[in-house]
C-alpha cells in the first residue's frame, strides 16, 4: 500500500461501474488503428495474471484496459508510456514485483524514462532497500536536477539511514532555488535538529511552518532546537501545537478508516488507469477514442477528478464549450482537488468567466495556501479582466514572497503598471533580473511599500 499510495500520481473520486458497457473493444464503434507488420503477442504486457485474481467488473475492466493498450501497440510499438500504464494497472491490484518488472523493460528501451526510474525508486524504497532505491532516485535527479521532488525522495533515503552530511550538501543548492518548497525545508532542517545545528534549523523550519502552518512534523523539529537552545517557553509552544496537530492527523485517520471502502477505491483507481490510457490516445492522434475511454471512465467513477480534467481540456481544444462549461461545473463542485480547481479557473478565464474563474482561484487558495501558484495564476486572472488591480498587484506580491522568480515578478511589474506605479514596476523588473537567491518572508512587500 505505501508503494501504490507513492506511485499513483493523482486519485481521484469514486463512482459506480457499469461493467456490462465494458465489454469488448470492438462493440464500442471506435476508430480500429491499422496494425503493424509484426503485430504484438497476447501476453505482451502480462496483465492476464489479474483479470484470473480480480473480481469480475475489475476484471473486465482490465481486460478492457490491455486490450486498449494491444491497440495502441499495434500502431506505435511497445513504447515506455505504453508499458508504464500497464505497470501501474499491475500496481493498483497490488503487483508491486509484476510492475518493477515492466519498468525494467521500460528502462531497457529508454535509459532515461523517469517514470520507470521514479517507480523503481519507489519500489525498492517499500521493501526498505535503501541503496537500490537510492541508485534510481539519484539517476532521476541527475536527468532532471531542477525537479525538487528528486533531491526530496534521496534526501528521505538518506535521512533513514543517518547520513545527514549526504543530506545537507544535498539540499543546500536546491532550498537555494526552491525556498518555497515545504518539504525540502523539513528535511534539511530535520538534518540539521539531528546534526545540533539549531540555528540553522529553526531558521529552515520556521520557513516551513510560515508556508504550511498546518505541517506537524515541522513543529516537532522546532520544540528540539528551541528547547536544545535554552528556550522552554517557545519550545513547549511549538510542542503544544505539534500535539495538536498530532491529535488532528491521528483523527483525520480513523476517520479515513472508518469510511474506508475498498471496491470504491478500487474504481476509483482504474479509473484513473482509464484517464492513461486516454492520454496515450490522444498523444497518438486519435481523440475520438480517447473521448469514448473518458467516458467510460466516468461510469466507472462518476467523479474521477483526472478524468474530469482531461475531458474538459479536450472539449476546450475541439471548442465544444457547451460540453466544457458542463464538465468545468462538476468539476468545481469538487471543492478538495485542487488540480481541477487550478484548470477551472484557467478555462473559465480562457472563456472570458472571469467571475467564476475568481472563485475557483481563490478555493485553489483555500487548498495550497503556501503554494504561489495559486496567487499567481489569480493576479493573471485581475490583469486580463481589466478589474481589482489594486488586489492582482497583492496577489501578485504574495507570489513574489512565496516564490521570488523571475517570472513572478514579471507578474508583479505587470500588476504595479495597471496600478499606476511605475517606480514599483521598475523595481520589479529590476528584480526580476537578479531573481535566483532566497527572498526571507516578507521582504518583498518592504521593496514595494
Amino acid at each position: 500500500m505505501r508503494l501504490l499510495n507513492s506511485v499513483v500520481v493523482r486519485a481521484a473520486v469514486a463512482g459506480g461501474l457499469m461493467a456490462v458497457i465494458l465489454a469488448g473493444a470492438l462493440v464500442l464503434g471506435w476508430k480500429i488503428l491499422p496494425k503493424n507488420s509484426q503485430g504484438v503477442r497476447n501476453d505482451v504486457f502480462g496483465l492476464g495474471v489479474l483479470t484470473k485474481q480480480a473480481t469480475p467488473e475489475a476484471a473486465e475492466a482490465i481486460r478492457q484496459i490491455d486490450q486498449w493498450l494491444k491497440q495502441l501497440a499495434e500502431v506505435q510499438g511497445v513504447t515506455p508510456e505504453l508499458t508504464n500504464i500497464a505497470a501501474h494497472t499491475l500496481l493498483t491490484l497490488g503487483r508491486g514485483e509484476d510492475a518493477a518488472h515492466l519498468w525494467q523493460e521500460c528502462l531497457k528501451k529508454d535509459p532515461k524514462y523517469l517514470p520507470a526510474l521514479c517507480g523503481l525508486g519507489e519500489y525498492f524504497a517499500s521493501r526498505g532497500e535503501h541503496e537500490h532505491a537510492l541508485k534510481y532516485f539519484r539517476s532521476a535527479h541527475e536527468i532532471e536536477p531542477g525537479e525538487p521532488a528528486h533531491a526530496v525522495r534521496i534526501a528521505q533515503e538518506l535521512l533513514a539511514q543517518g547520513r545527514l552530511d549526504e543530506v545537507i550538501t544535498l539540499l543546500l543548492p536546491v532550498v537555494e532555488q526552491a525556498s518555497h518548497d515545504v518539504a525540502v525545508l523539513a528535511i534539511l532542517g530535520q538534518a540539521y535538529v539531528q546534526k545540533k545545528s539549531y540555528q540553522e534549523a529553526i531558521r529552515l523550519l520556521e520557513r516551513a511552518v510560515f508556508l504550511a502552518p498546518g505541517f506537524t512534523n515541522a513543529y516537532f523539529g522546532l520544540g528540539q532546537a528551541t528547547a536544545a537552545l535554552g528556550e522552554k517557553e517557545l519550545a513547549a509552544e511549538y510542542l503544544q501545537a505539534f500535539q495538536t496537530l498530532k491529535k488532528r492527523d491521528e483523527e483525520a485517520h480513523r476517520e479515513l478508516l472508518r469510511t474506508k471502502d475498498d471496491l470504491r477505491d478500487t474504481r476509483r483507481r482504474l479509473a484513473e488507469l482509464y484517464t492513461r490510457v486516454a492520454t496515450a490516445f490522444l498523444g497518438a492522434g486519435d481523440p475520438e477514442t480517447a473521448e469514448g475511454i473518458l467516458s467510460k471512465a466516468r461510469e466507472l467513477c462518476p467523479e474521477s477528478g483526472p478524468a474530469l480534467e482531461l475531458l474538459a481540456w479536450l472539449y476546450h481544444r475541439q471548442g465544444r464549450r457547451t460540453e466544457c462549461l458542463e464538465i468545468l461545473r462538476i468539476l468545481a463542485q469538487q471543492r478538495d482537488y485542487l488540480p481541477g480547481q487550478l484548470l477551472c479557473g484557467t478555462l473559465f478565464c480562457d472563456m472570458k468567466l472571469y467571475a467564476e474563474g475568481e472563485e475557483a482561484f481563490r478555493r485553489a487558495i483555500e487548498l495550497a495556501p503556501h503554494q504561489p501558484s495559486p496567487y499567481a495564476a489569480l493576479a493573471s486572472l485581475y490583469l486580463r479582466w481589466g478589474e481589482k488591480l489594486s488586489e492582482a498587484r497583492k496577489m501578485a506580491l504574495k507570489a513574489v514572497d512565496l516564490d521570488p522568480s523571475a517570472e513572478n515578478f514579471e507578474l508583479l511589474a505587470a500588476a504595479c503598471t495597471a496600478c499606476g506605479d511605475t517606480t514599483g514596476a521598475i523595481s520589479a523588473r529590476h528584480l526580476a533580473r537578479l531573481a535566483g537567491g532566497i527572498f526571507p518572508p516578507g521582504d518583498s512587500q518592504k521593496t514595494f511599500p
